[in-house]
């Protein structure tokens, strides 16, 4: 048994790498490529065991018929591939498009499985229940084909999000009514009525999301105790697919796969904050490979049963699947333009073009979910031998036509559509960035002829073709003409915004603590949202909004003034102190990189308004640190920030060691030794001082006679400060303050 699984595991590697090598080659579909791979091999099975039965035993047995039972291969796979996929998705932006997302996820598949069954029925092709079931095997879509014609033709990134995030659920709900219908069929009355099917999914729905939420919460809480240097945290995320799912499915009886599904997208959300910016960045890297790796995989497998699986297909199973085929994007179609405009009319969603509706329901790829779930219905001894084979054969040959039909024109859909094509404010951008680059290739290019004494026809020669292998146009490009002043402001406040959600995990490790990291991160992604519906007033509300009291400070302030116990107080102002301190180093950064690359995208006049922008937020920062201080007294702050600058530089003297040892500047002996006492001056320095609260004029106090405190952050970062620059022209020649290292 495991020397038939390591032949096995060997052998699916080495043909996922040539079926990689020539898609790539020959730019066709990495999907359809490995169906057609493995339906050969089956094919070769069958074949070498009727004529070679022997060499077939012990040759091809063990790579192509593993002993596995077909709930094995969702078992080994799908816990991988659900797992990387919320781990990718962004939770905020996927947040703005749950309406539409559960509407593709759970009410189409409730239409897909409905409108099918009374298909196969009225057309007397089959049972109801059978073809309920058939169905709800083909409702699961499979993003991985989609997915890669949408980075192929550049797709709008809203299209690839709906398109991913109903991929992460409808499996759940698919799996949730085959049960049922299964318990229907095998005779388990009580729980085959409409209201047990509804019981099941609601428990299986909700009950994953519960168990997912404690478990991804668990493992982010996990995080920053593990080390920092990344192999923990790479070890302990492979650890909690498996048992997550089995877990949820076998013990709890709830949906491992929104289970799993659940944990990735906590994990996403929170992760970024715990977890150092390359450590992250490490983190995807791995699992995106693994994940291609294991959906390779279970789509080969499933392809070399496909053969066996269509030998005792007949005739009117052609006729079956052309009326299955129909009924499907029928009823994806009825979805799409029928429900998603009702979501719009009702205010819950953005509303989402007819071009957008019809690629979703043409791309609806189905793949190796459905194979495999077709499979294990087929070794279901349970059930009676016509259904079995009737929905195996059917659903795996939906699964064919689905790839080689929908698959394959569906680049030609999008390019039809225009889907492909930049909006104008994308398309002028992309002129302005591309005369940039041409620009610094130019320079670039000629200070290498000198350096290699080619000479500078060549190097002309070699820039000419630069240009033109870019359609660089030859007319002058104007931003300015080509773009409104309020497009541009927009653009570039959501690309500050997004810029500055990349800044702030820099800081983390404990130099700031993970909740005021957080936090920020929930302010950028307001702002982001905010910048790119209301502009520059909804960029500032949003940016306001973190220096608001927030529930804790305003508890442990009436705690202080009315209790005299002032320590949580004093914490609650820390906190404030360490996020303020944060926020105007980074709209520092923010400034200089405005300068460095806005200026010459946008144009100086709206590079100036936007500074005039990150100006104003920088004095509402040194407002709240300023009201802090008086509230410590001063020595209370100088701690923490002699606390912060220990921090930083350490954490630097951190990195300039690596750096010197991956130079081979230092052995790995000194390198080990250097480490260990910037861990222990690191380990020392963490633990933050608790300095004590000032009360503001112990002689004042209120008509009750409670002291009174000084006003908080927010209180002092609201007054007006006078001369305050509301224009680019005043912007432009006020003096950066000083910035926090």
């Amino acid at each position: 048994m495991i020397i038939h699984v390591l032949l096995l595991s060997g052998f699916l590697l080495a043909s996922i790498a040539v079926v990689q090598a020539v898609s790539l080659r020959f730019a066709l579909s990495e999907s359809v490529l490995l169906a057609a791979w493995g339906f050969a091999l089956g094919g070769i099975y069958l074949v070498s065991g009727e004529a070679w039965p022997q060499l077939a035993a012990s040759v091809f047995t063990p790579a192509l018929a593993p002993r596995l039972p077909p709930e094995a291969y969702l078992w080994i796979f799908l816990p991988l591939l659900l797992f990387q996929a919320a781990l990718s998705v962004n939770v905020r932006e996927m947040l703005g498009d749950a309406a539409p997302i559960l509407l593709l996820a759970v009410v189409a598949v409730f239409v897909a499985t409905a409108m099918v069954g009374g298909a196969i029925r009225l057309t007397g092709l089959g049972p109801l229940t059978d073809g309920l079931l058939l169905g709800a095997m083909i409702a699961t879509t499979d993003p991985s084909a989609v997915l890669a014609v949408f980075r192929e033709v550049g797709a709008p990134e809203r299209l690839v999000r709906l398109v991913e995030g109903e991929s992460l659920l409808n499996d759940a709900a698919a799996i949730a009514i085959a049960s049922v219908l299964i318990a229907a069929i095998t005779g388990d009355s009580a729980a085959a009525t409409g209201t047990a099917a509804l019981r099941t999914l609601g428990i299986e729905l909700l009950g994953g999301l519960a168990v997912g939420e404690l478990a991804g919460r668990a493992f982010a809480y996990l995080l920053p105790a593990l080390g920092g240097e990344g192999k923990a945290e790479i070890s302990l995320s492979f650890a909690l697919p498996y048992p997550l799912y089995l877990f949820a499915d076998q013990t709890l009886h709830v949906s491992g796969v929104v289970s799993v599904v659940a944990a990735g997208l906590v994990i996403s959300g929170l992760g970024r904050t715990r977890l150092s910016p390359v450590n992250w960045q490490h983190l995807q890297l791995i699992w995106e490979q693994v994940a291609a790796m294991a959906g390779a995989a279970i789509f080969l497998l499933a392809a070399m049963q496909i053969p066996a699986t269509l030998r005792d297909a007949r005739w009117i199973d052609l006729a079956a699947l052309a009326v299955v085929v129909v009924t499907a994007l029928v009823a994806r179609l009825v979805v799409t333009f029928g429900m998603l405009p009702l979501l719009s009319r009702l205010k819950l969603t953005e509303p989402v073009s007819a071009a957008y509706k019809l690629v979703i329901a043409w791309g609806g790829l189905r793949g190796a979910v459905t194979l495999v779930l077709a499979l294990g219905l087929a070794h279901n001894e349970a059930l009676p031998d016509t259904t079995r084979r009737f929905v195996a054969i059917l659903a795996t040959g939906f699964v064919l036509v689905s790839l080689i039909v929908n698959g394959s024109s569906l680049k030609l859909l999008i390019k039809r559509l225009k889907l492909d094509l930049l909006s104008p404010q994308q398309e002028a951008l992309q002129q302005q960035a591309v005369l940039l680059s041409s620009i610094g290739v130019s320079a670039q290019v000629h200070v290498a002829a000198r350096t290699f004494r080619i000479p500078e026809s060549i190097a002309d020669e070699a820039c000419n073709t630069f240009r033109r292998s870019i359609d660089l146009s030859a007319t002058a490009f104007d931003i300015e003409a080509a773009l409104s002043e309020r497009e541009r402001l927009a653009i570039g406040l959501v690309t500050l915004a997004t810029k500055e959600r990349d800044l702030i995990p820099q800081y983390g490790s404990g130099i700031i603590t993970i909740r005021n990291l957080d936090a920020m991160m929930r302010n950028t992604d307001a702002m982001i949202e905010a910048a790119r519906e209301s502009g520059r007033i909804g960029y500032q509300r949003a940016a306001a909004k973190i220096l608001a009291d927030t529930p804790g400070l305003r508890v442990a302030r009436f705690v202080a003034r009315w209790l005299h116990i002032h320590q949580p107080y004093a914490d609650a102002l820390a906190d404030q102190f360490e996020l303020l301190m944060c926020r105007r180093v980074v709209l520092h950064q923010l400034l200089e990189f405005a300068d460095a690359s806005l200026t010459p995208l946008l144009g100086e006049r709206l590079a100036r308004l936007l500074g005039t922008i990150l100006r104003s937020r920088i004095e509402k920062a040194e407002r709240g640190l300023d009201n802090v201080r008086r509230c410590f007294g001063g020595h209370g702050a100088d701690a923490l920030e002699r606390r912060m600058m220990l921090l930083y530089a350490l954490r630097e003297g951190r990195k300039r060691v690596m750096a010197m040892y991956e130079d081979r500047s230092i052995s790995k002996e000194i390198y080990d030794s250097i480490r260990r006492e910037l861990d222990i001056a690191w380990k020392r320095a963490v633990p933050r001082a608790h300095p004590d609260v000032l009360l503001a004029g112990s002689a004042d106090t209120h008509d009750t006679g409670a002291p009174a405190l000084a006003p908080t952050p927010a209180e002092s970062a609201s007054r007006p400060v006078p001369n305050t620059h509301d224009t680019a022209e005043s912007a432009a020649t006020e003096p950066p303050r000083d910035a926090a290292p």
